[in-house]
């Protein structure tokens, strides 16, 4: 028996996403537990898509869809105060500060317009305030 020639009617180049399915294959790869290799492979597109994806959406480019940390377990709301619940000690006297002495902490702070900034841990509230603003301005 002969297998008749297959006849290709149309040539489809590229598939035509959504915005509801793009949000929705973004939910799956960066919810928490969520994997980027397994949402791409689930929804049959590239991994390297999905970060297209997300860059559009940081950028605006994908209109009325936005990201934002709510939900996330590995973030939490924070809110900048003037005033300490406890003021720090003050250092003994003829103390000096050892540059030698690796830092105690690194905080990371991304802000909804994808910027972020690293400060130490000890940064003053009111300085780390001015940053944040600076990198959440129009201009910046």
């Amino acid at each position: 028996m002969t297998k008749l020639p297959e006849v290709i009617s149309a040539i489809k180049r590229r598939r035509a996403w959504s915005v509801e399915e793009k949000v929705a294959i973004l939910e799956a790869a960066f919810s928490p537990g969520g994997s980027v290799a397994a949402a791409a492979d689930a929804a049959g597109v590239s991994r390297s898509l999905v970060y297209i994806w997300r860059q559009q959406v940081r950028d605006g480019a994908m209109p009325g869809v936005a990201i934002t940390d709510a939900g996330v377990s590995a973030f939490a709301p924070v809110a900048i105060t003037t005033e300490l619940a406890t003021p720090p000690a003050p250092p003994p006297p003829g103390d000096k500060p050892c540059r030698d002495r690796r830092r105690s902490g690194t905080i990371e702070v991304r802000l909804v317009n994808g910027r972020s900034i690293k400060v130490d841990e000890g940064i003053e509230a009111a300085v780390l305030a001015r940053l944040v603003a600076v990198l959440d301005s129009e201009l910046a």
